[in-house]
C-alpha cells in the first residue's frame, strides 16, 4: 500500500486508476481534491499493490474515505477494511466512509477486527432519463412550474455567463450568501470550504460551470461534468444561489436540465439527498433511484 499527499505530482497516476475503475459520480479527480472540509485536511491517494486506489482526505486525527474505492465492486469491502485495520494501528483512532455504496456497511460488519458505528446518514441518488425531460414541461403535473419560470423571467433580466467571464469574488460571494441562508435552515455544519476551492481552482475538471445573472447581479451558478466511464451520464454536482429572489432555486435547476438536454446526455445523475427536502425537490421531474449510500465510521475493535 503506498500514499502519495503530493496530488499535483501524481495526476496521471491517479486519473489511470480513475479511468480503469471509476464509476460513481464522485469518482473525479479534481472535485475529490477540493472536497476537503476543513482547512488542515490534505488529499491523499492510496494506492494498493494490484493497481486499485482510493480517494481519501487525511486529517489530524482522522481519516474520510471518499466514495467507494476505485476497484471492481465485489473486492470494494476488502480495500476499506485492509485500508481501516492499516490506519487505525497508530495515533489515528478513526476512518470515515463518506458516501459509500450501502452494501458496504453490512458487509464489513462481519470483519473482526474492525467496529462500525451507527451509519450517520444515508443519501438516495435520482437519476434522471433526459430523453423523458421535455424543457417545455407540458401537461397538469408541470403547470406550477411553467408558472414560476414565466413569471420569474417576466419580472427580472436573465442572463447566463461561463464562470471565467464572472469575477471569482462574486462567485465566492454567492457561496458565502448560500451558507448564511442554510445554516438558518440546518443549524449543524455546513461544508462551504469545497464550491470556494473549486471556484479558486477556476472549476479545473468540470466540464462546464455556468452563472445566472439576474438583473446585473450573479446570484447563482451550475456546475458539473461526465461520469467516469460513461460519457451519457453528467454529473449535476454543484447548483449554488443565494436566495435572494423567490424560485431561484427551481430557475437554476431548470437552466441545468435545459443545458444538459441540449447537450444530448442520456441520463442525469442529480446528485445523492436525504429522503424528504432536496430529494422530495427533484423527484418531481420523475427521476428514478438507482442507489442507496451510506455514511459513517469505523474504530478499531
Amino acid at each position: 500500500m503506498e500514499f502519495y499527499e503530493n496530488i499535483e505530482a501524481e495526476r496521471d497516476r491517479i486519473q489511470a486508476c480513475i479511468n480503469k475503475f471509476g464509476w460513481t459520480s464522485d469518482h473525479n479527480l479534481d472535485w475529490y481534491a477540493d472536497s476537503v472540509i476543513e482547512k488542515n485536511a490534505m488529499p491523499v491517494f492510496v494506492e494498493f499493490d494490484d493497481g486499485t486506489g482510493l480517494l481519501a482526505h487525511k486529517y489530524p486525527d482522522k481519516w474520510r474515505i471518499w466514495s467507494d474505492p476505485l476497484s471492481s465492486q465485489d473486492v470494494a469491502v476488502q480495500k476499506i477494511a485492509e485500508f481501516s485495520e492499516f490506519i487505525l494501528t497508530g495515533d489515528i483512532k478513526k476512518v470515515w466512509c463518506d458516501d459509500v455504496s450501502d452494501k458496504i456497511y453490512s458487509e464489513l460488519q462481519k470483519t473482526d477486527k474492525l467496529k462500525l458505528n451507527e451509519i450517520y446518514y444515508s443519501l438516495l441518488w435520482p437519476v434522471l432519463e433526459m430523453d423523458k425531460h421535455d424543457p417545455s414541461l407540458p401537461g397538469g403535473h408541470f403547470k406550477d412550474i411553467r408558472n414560476a419560470k414565466s413569471k420569474f423571467y417576466r419580472e427580472h433580466d436573465v442572463e447566463i455567463l461561463e464562470a471565467k467571464d464572472v469575477a471569482k469574488d462574486d462567485l465566492n460571494k454567492i457561496v458565502d450568501d448560500w451558507k448564511k441562508e442554510v445554516i438558518k435552515k440546518q443549524k449543524e455544519d455546513v461544508y462551504d470550504l469545497k464550491y470556494h476551492k473549486a471556484i479558486d481552482n477556476d472549476f479545473r475538471g468540470f466540464l462546464t460551470a455556468r452563472v445566472l445573472v439576474a438583473d446585473g447581479k450573479p446570484v447563482g451558478f451550475n456546475a458539473g461534468y461526465e461520469v467516469p466511464n460513461n460519457s451519457k451520464i453528467f454529473a449535476g454536482v454543484i447548483g449554488i444561489q443565494n436566495y435572494s429572489l423567490k424560485e431561484l432555486s427551481l430557475i437554476l435547476w431548470l437552466e441545468d436540465l435545459e443545458w444538459i438536454k441540449n447537450k444530448n446526455y442520456k441520463e442525469l445523475d442529480m446528485q445523492g439527498d436525504e429522503e424528504g427536502g432536496g430529494l422530495e425537490f427533484k423527484m418531481q421531474f420523475n427521476p428514478v433511484i438507482e442507489r442507496k449510500t451510506d455514511t459513517f465510521s469505523i474504530v478499531k475493535k
